[in-house]
């Protein structure tokens, strides 16, 4: 299946159903009027994976690339959008694996890996040291 697809604004109203759940799947879709894309329908996890990144960017927050992210942090942050862009601007800074992004998404790494290549955000293929790679392993062994 391709990762994109384009449908007019018909085909969406005879086929809601089916185009919904192509993008809950992965599956991006263009909504076209005359051919013209006027809108893009993308899954709400993708959503927000993009808008994390973006906003890590566009701020640039000061993150000290030794202490890492917690869990009880993550968990005292109720929103969702908040809740990524905190995780992904860790990650991004290079303060915790993307393997421990996946962990405090509660995602299956792979998942995370897949969506990340999908929506091109930059993929640190090794760990930076000895004990981010043992704590890649153990929560890949949790998984």
């Amino acid at each position: 299946m391709s990762v994109l697809q384009k449908v007019s604004r018909t085909e969406l109203a005879r086929n809601t159903r089916r185009v919904l759940s192509d993008v809950q799947r992965g599956r991006t879709t263009l909504i076209e009027t005359h051919g013209e894309p006027e809108a893009a329908l993308l899954d709400i996890v993708d959503y927000r994976i993009l808008r994390a990144v973006v906003r890590y960017y566009a701020e640039l927050p000061d993150i000290d690339r030794e202490v890492g992210l917690t869990q009880a942090t993550v968990k005292a942050v109720d929103d969702p959008e908040a809740r990524y862009a905190l995780i992904f601007a860790h990650y991004l800074a290079g303060s915790i694996s993307l393997a421990r992004a996946a962990e405090l998404l509660d995602m299956p790494w792979l998942e995370l890996r897949a969506r990340c290549q999908r929506l091109d955000v930059p993929l640190r293929s090794v760990p930076g040291d000895a004990e981010s790679a043992a704590a890649d392993v153990a929560t890949a062994a949790a998984w």
